[in-house]
């Protein structure tokens, strides 16, 4: 984790997680914020939350908000810190998909999506000293085309495993855009951050400038 600052005096925002897309979203935006991943078991809380039969959007925000919560027993945390965590997951006709865990179960999860639509329930949450100081969800809607077999192997051949670490097996930045024929909603929700309505919140706290 990186621990340096700009301004010593000033608090740190924190990224409660290792994702990339969001990080770079984050400093694409001008903001000064650190990575740290937190240790976290997923699985465990999402598979409780889905016996107990609660919604795929509440699943998304029980885990951001666990993330931020997490990171309070990181050894690099200071009470000071403003930390930033979010979580994603797709929804189809009410089923939650995760992150595939082979090129099979991507395959599988691509020509389910085909010819449907489907949500992204995109949480976000904001914590300080251990208390939640914002949440927000945003749910954009994308409809994938009824793509030929053909173009699924020549998409999963170019993409390879980076799939993988991609909820719903595709990547809008990527040749995964031509799987799509709408896409409703924010690009930064959909890439796993909805950024406008967290910077508002930010500068409300005077993390970023008014």
């Amino acid at each position: 984790m990186e621990s340096k600052r700009a301004n010593p005096g000033t608090p740190r925002l924190v990224l409660a997680s290792g994702s990339t897309a969001r990080l770079g979203l984050l400093r694409g935006a001008g903001l000064d914020v650190v990575s740290c991943p937190v240790a976290l078991d997923e699985s465990v809380l999402r598979d409780r939350m889905r016996a107990e039969n609660a919604g795929q959007n509440a699943i998304a925000l029980a885990l951001a908000n666990a993330k931020a919560l997490g990171f309070s027993t990181n050894p690099h945390f200071m009470s000071a810190d403003f930390v930033i965590a979010a979580d994603q997951i797709l929804e189809c006709d009410g089923v939650g998909f995760d992150k595939p865990e082979n090129r099979q179960v991507a395959r599988e999860q691509l020509i389910t999506l085909r010819g449907r639509t489907h949500r992204l329930q995109t949480a976000v949450v904001l914590y300080r000293d251990g208390e939640k100081l914002w949440e927000h969800l945003a749910t954009p809607e994308l409809t994938m085309r009824d793509f030929s077999n053909g173009f699924l192997e020549a998409y999963m051949e170019a993409e390879g495993d980076v799939l993988l670490s991609c909820v719903g097996a595709y990547r809008l930045e990527g040749p995964g855009v031509q799987l799509f024929n709408t896409i409703r909603g924010d690009h930064d929700a959909i890439l796993g951050l909805p950024l406008l309505p967290l910077l508002a919140v930010l500068r409300d706290f005077g993390i970023a400038k008014k």
